[in-house]
């Protein structure tokens, strides 16, 4: 009988050893799994950050060079300084929106960057919306500008037509910027998804 006890307490310290080995596994496994999950994160997000900050330095390019047309097409300086102010408040909305310091995304709880990144979504759709009704409301003012303002009426003999030209260019022009800037949206919004899908993942694993 005394063997028997012995056998079965053999046998339950074994199964419990290979329990609690088993479950160490799955801690280290996780562990793993999370660490891959902030690598990745980090570096998909990267490129986003990049581009804010590509921004930023085109910004006062732009208005450099919007400046001088100005200038020298005799356009209100109130148009310039709505553009100025649109572009830098844009700019300014893009790097708060997007910002995540790289020591949150290391150590904060994968479920509360989850949210962050949900949340960074709605914002970015808000200000994407907010961006575009600003672009259109600056396009229709600026080609009332070039059509009433535009100072070589009285030189140019095709006066019409030059500015049939330049009202059509920047239609086009501000149509392909729209694009490209939807374009831009889109994969910033898909960066998300993917990172949340990510992190879905892993919290799933530990909840099962």
């Amino acid at each position: 009988m005394e063997t028997n006890n012995n056998s079965d307490f053999n046998e339950l310290e074994q199964l419990r050893e290979q329990m609690n080995s088993f479950k160490n596994r799955l801690d280290k496994q996780q562990i793993i799994n999370e660490r891959l999950v902030r690598n990745s994160m980090g570096s998909k997000m990267s490129w986003i950050k990049n581009f804010v900050w590509i921004e930023i330095i085109i910004v006062p390019i732009i208005l450099f060079i919007m400046a001088g047309f100005h200038a020298s097409a005799g356009l209100s300086w109130w148009l310039f300084g709505f553009l100025a102010a649109g572009l830098i408040i844009d700019a300014t909305g893009d790097f708060i929106i997007n910002r995540i310091p790289k020591s949150q995304l290391l150590s904060d709880d994968l479920v509360a960057t989850s949210q962050r990144l949900m949340k960074m979504k709605k914002q970015r759709t808000k200000w994407f919306i907010a961006g575009m009704i600003f672009m259109i409301i600056w396009l229709v003012w600026f080609i009332l500008e070039i059509v009433l303002r535009l100072d070589c009426k009285d030189q140019l003999p095709n006066y019409n037509i030059v500015v049939a030209i330049m009202v059509i260019s920047i239609v086009v022009g501000a149509l392909i910027g729209g694009f490209v800037a939807w374009l831009i949206f889109r994969k910033m919004q898909k960066t998300n998804n993917q990172i949340i899908e990510q992190i879905n993942q892993v919290t799933q694993e530990v909840q099962d």
